[in-house]
């Protein structure tokens, strides 16, 4: 009984340590795109120059 504790214990023990010994890679491709922003400031240009154009 003794000896099996001890056999098991010590495939445990190389189990644990080979298992620490696994490489694992990971291949992540992260793209990264430009971001396109059109703001229309027209409306509020416009306003503006008639407000100050306004002769009345």
């Amino acid at each position: 009984m003794r000896r099996l504790c001890l056999t098991a214990s010590l495939a445990l023990a190389m189990a644990s340590g080979f298992g620490g010994c696994i490489k694992t890679q990971h291949d992540i491709r992260a793209e990264i795109a430009p971001i396109k922003i059109t703001m229309d400031i027209n409306l509020k240009v416009q306003k503006e120059l008639e407000d100050f154009l306004d002769l009345d």
